[in-house]
C-alpha cells in the first residue's frame, strides 16, 4: 500500500469512529429524559402523568413530592447526585434546610437579624460560622470553615513542623479523629 492509502484509511476510520460515537451518546441522552422534556405542559412543574415518561422518577414520585400537591417543583427535583428521599442524604440535608429556613429573604445567605429571629443555636454559632466576618454566613464562609479545618489538622499532623506529612504522622494522627479518612492532603508511602 502506498502512504497515501494509508493516510485516507486513518482518516476514515477516525471518521467512523467518531461517527459511532456520537450516535452512542445521542442514544445515550435520549434514554434519560430533561426536566424540560418532562414538563410537556410547560407550566414549570411534572405531574404524575408527566413522571410516567420516565419510569425511575415515577417510581420515586410520592417521596420527592414533600408537600403533597400532586406535582414536583423545581425545588422538588432532586439535583444531580442527590436521593429524592433523602433517607440516604445525612447531615448536609438537614443542615441545608435549615439554612433555608433561616433565609427569609431568600438572598442565599443568612445575616445575623435571620439566625436571631430563628430556633436553635445557630445565632449563638453566628460568629464562628461567619469565618470571612462580612455579617452573612454563606457558601463562601462553609468554604472557608472547611479550609481552616483542614489546615489546623495538618498542622496539628505536622508534629516536626516541616510542612509535610510523613506516614508516621497521618497514623499517629488518625486516633484523634476517631480513625475517619475524611478530605486529607496526599501522603507520599513511606519510604
Amino acid at each position: 500500500m502506498t502512504r497515501k492509502t494509508l493516510l485516507t484509511l486513518a482518516v476514515l476510520t477516525a471518521l467512523s469512529a467518531g461517527t459511532a460515537f456520537a450516535a452512542t451518546q445521542t442514544d445515550t441522552a435520549a434514554a434519560k429524559p430533561t426536566r424540560a422534556s418532562l414538563d410537556s405542559n410547560s407550566d414549570g412543574s411534572i405531574d404524575r402523568v408527566e413522571a410516567a415518561k420516565s419510569p425511575r422518577l415515577l417510581e420515586r414520585f410520592d417521596a420527592i413530592d414533600t408537600n403533597k400537591d400532586g406535582k414536583l417543583s423545581k425545588e422538588e427535583m432532586p439535583r444531580r447526585g442527590e436521593r429524592g428521599d433523602r433517607k440516604h442524604g445525612g447531615r448536609g440535608d438537614v443542615a441545608r434546610d435549615a439554612m433555608a429556613k433561616l433565609d427569609t429573604d431568600k438572598d442565599g445567605r443568612i445575616s445575623r437579624a435571620e439566625s436571631a429571629a430563628g430556633e436553635g443555636k445557630f445565632a449563638t454559632r453566628f460568629d464562628e460560622m461567619d469565618a470571612n466576618k462580612d455579617g452573612y454566613v454563606d457558601r463562601t464562609d462553609h468554604e472557608l470553615r472547611g479550609k481552616q479545618r483542614k489546615d489546623e489538622w495538618f498542622a496539628s499532623a505536622d508534629t516536626d513542623k516541616d510542612g509535610k506529612l510523613s506516614r508516621a504522622e497521618v497514623d499517629a494522627a488518625k486516633p484523634q479523629h476517631g480513625g475517619r479518612g475524611g478530605d486529607r492532603p496526599a501522603v507520599p508511602p513511606a519510604k
